[in-house]
């Protein structure tokens, strides 16, 4: 599981935080000069700071790009909105954080207001709909990226187990999770390594394949009773049970040396993913390939920009994000980080089915995103997605660690979610 999301945790002061945000400050009215200034919160990573400020240079406008964790992103927001002051002009919020936000969209300006609907026909539908307040009347942010699922590969691992090399091939061979298993066993036995770096990278994208996730429509928590859980929960236990993981987190030191020594034969990849894993290990350029994931697809983050009430600016604001969001920027964006575009208008374009990743064996990842991307079934996530996928990640994780057995941990797990959710 995505150990970001799983380590937000609400609670921290504004004041106590990695970077201060200008003292959590933002929205000053005019800059000293006269001049319109937009205060703006992003997480590393998030590959639009450049586009933000030709967006400024080109409209004679002033912006105070403050970046910081992830993390610490979602608490200061929290904080400021809760406070009623120290919001900025425009922040950033992930996908599962925005759902919590819609308990209360009057803190934020309605997008509507200011020409949002006419930009509806730029995003997928199931994205958008993330974005709306329950009755449909509020539009809380425009849609950044999003993270269809791919599997990353070793080719030199698969070929010692006697495996496909070929990516068509390969997705091919492992259509389903029972296949994926087979193959693990078949790595494990030919080379002696793991198929996973960890149980919670398959888990993670398991829970998202079905029709549901934590929630109904109603808003009732259905993870107890959800197959789909369930199914996910029970497949992560059979490759650990059967050691075909290594126990290297997603994204730490000892990750990023599996990546490139071959201690993993697969990777779960959504599209961001891929300037982690190319970041993290340049030295293996050319040993990994990327495919299709088995049973389809599933979506593993993406965010949105919004526009706190707080902003004396909101139509400057407005005005910003949907240019620094439309599909133009959105596939300049793709083509330096990877981040792929929301916007379905791009998936056909020449530009991006004919892009390839020298790094991932000139893999065509702009055809196989955007196949990705369309075979995405929309999830609901609920107001505590991040508490409950953190609950089940743990679960996870004890098993992993040898600290549990899986019957016990789901019991504590089921436990912990009465307990800390209570409905």
């Amino acid at each position: 599981m995505n150990r970001v999301w799983r380590k937000w945790m609400i609670g921290s002061a504004c004041a106590a935080s990695v970077i201060m945000m200008s003292a959590c400050g933002g929205g000053e009215e005019k800059a000293d000069d006269g001049q319109v200034e937009l205060t703006i919160w992003l997480w590393k990573s998030m590959g639009i700071e450049s586009l933000i400020e030709q967006y400024a240079e080109e409209h004679d406008i002033k912006v105070n790009i403050q970046i910081a964790d992830f993390n610490d992103v979602h608490t200061n927001l929290t904080t400021a909105l809760a406070a009623g002051s120290g919001a900025p002009d425009i922040s950033a919020i992930e996908v599962k954080g925005i759902d919590k936000m819609k308990a209360n969209p009057d803190h934020f300006h309605n997008l509507f207001d200011y020409g949002g609907a006419e930009a509806e026909g730029d995003y997928l539908d199931w994205k958008w709909q993330q974005a709306l307040s329950i009755d449909g009347e509020y539009l809380l942010g425009l849609p950044t990226d999003i993270g269809p699922q791919a599997l990353a590969y070793r080719v030199d691992l698969f070929e010692e187990a006697g495996l496909p090399t070929d990516r068509e091939e390969v997705a091919e061979q492992l259509k389903t999770w029972d296949d994926f298993i087979a193959a693990g066993e078949l790595v494990k036995e030919k080379t002696g390594k793991a198929i996973l770096p960890n149980p919670g990278n398959m888990y993670a994208v398991m829970e998202g394949q079905g029709d549901s996730k934590y929630f109904d429509a109603e808003g009732n928590i259905i993870v107890e009773d959800n197959p789909a859980i369930h199914r996910a929960y029970d497949y992560a236990m059979e490759v650990i049970g059967k050691g075909l993981t290594t126990n290297m987190e997603d994204g730490s030191t000892e990750w990023s040396a599996g990546l490139v020594n071959g201690d993993f034969a697969t990777v779960v990849a959504p599209a961001w993913r891929m300037t982690q894993i190319q970041e993290s290990a340049p030295d293996a350029a050319g040993l990994w390939d990327i495919t299709q994931i088995p049973e389809g697809s599933g979506n593993m983050g993406g965010s949105f920009l919004t526009v706190p009430k707080e902003s004396k600016h909101p139509q400057e604001a407005y005005d910003l994000i949907e240019w620094v969001l439309a599909p133009e920027q959105q596939l300049t964006v793709f083509r330096e980080l990877g981040n792929f575009p929301s916007t379905p208008s791009v998936y056909d374009s020449e530009e991006l089915v004919n892009f390839t990743s020298e790094y991932f064996n000139d893999a065509p990842v702009g055809k196989i995103y955007s196949e990705a991307a369309e075979r995405v079934t929309p999830i609901l996530e609920g107001p505590e997605s991040i508490q409950i996928e953190k609950i089940l990640g743990d679960a996870v994780t004890r098993v992993q660690d040898g600290q549990d057995t899986p019957e016990s941990s789901w019991d504590a797990a089921m436990k912990s979610l009465e307990r800390e959710i209570g409905r």
